[in-house]
């Protein structure tokens, strides 16, 4: 069931979730015993992202099975989200969906008529952010080289710096180093 609409109840199919100000809430007396499936689509804005971070470049797309056990609501299903990312190696920008195909999120339900599933949902995505996002990881992969005019392969591996010879004479070690000579 697809909603366009800024707040949604249909009850022409017993639908149990409001779409209201781009958030996913669910209704409690409305869910079935047995779940209920959901698919739509949440606004980008949900994540908010701050500016040098991760862009979020689509809606986040789910499809859930919702169902009640006990005192906690069980969501299961599909999730996805496109993404702008920064190399961090080239430092070029990439696209990259996260997709989890077997997402699973539970919530606690204590004695409230309505869940927001929202920020469960949106930490799910979140979590699932590689740690250091390459572009040959991408949606569509590009090679990953570092700029050679970065590299400091081409300098000297030698220096010109005089290293004073060992002296001879009274040294703080003498007294460790006669322990190893002893055991040969």
């Amino acid at each position: 069931m697809r909603s366009t609409a800024l707040i949604s109840i249909v009850h022409s199919q017993y639908s149990i979730y409001i779409n209201a100000m781009e958030r996913l809430v669910i209704d409690l007396a409305l869910l079935p015993e047995d779940g209920q499936l959901l698919e739509d689509d949440l606004s980008s804005t949900i994540f908010d992202l701050p500016e040098n971070d991760a862009k979020p470049l689509g809606p986040l797309t789910f499809r859930l099975q919702v169902q009640r056990f006990g005192d906690e609501l069980l969501l299961q299903g599909h999730l996805q989200a496109p993404f702008e990312f920064l190399c961090v190696r080239t430092l070029t920008p990439f696209k990259k969906t996260i997709s989890l195909p077997e997402a699973a999120i539970a919530l606690e339900i204590g004695t409230k008529g309505e869940i927001d599933a929202t920020e469960a949902v949106r930490e799910e995505i979140l979590l699932n952010f590689p740690a250091y996002p390459r572009c040959d990881e991408g949606d569509e992969p590009v090679k990953c080289e570092i700029n050679p005019r970065y590299l400091a392969v081409d300098k000297a591996t030698t220096d010109d710096v005089d290293h004073p010879p060992v002296t001879e004479g009274d040294s703080r070690w003498a007294a460790l180093d006669e322990l190893e000579n002893s055991d040969q």
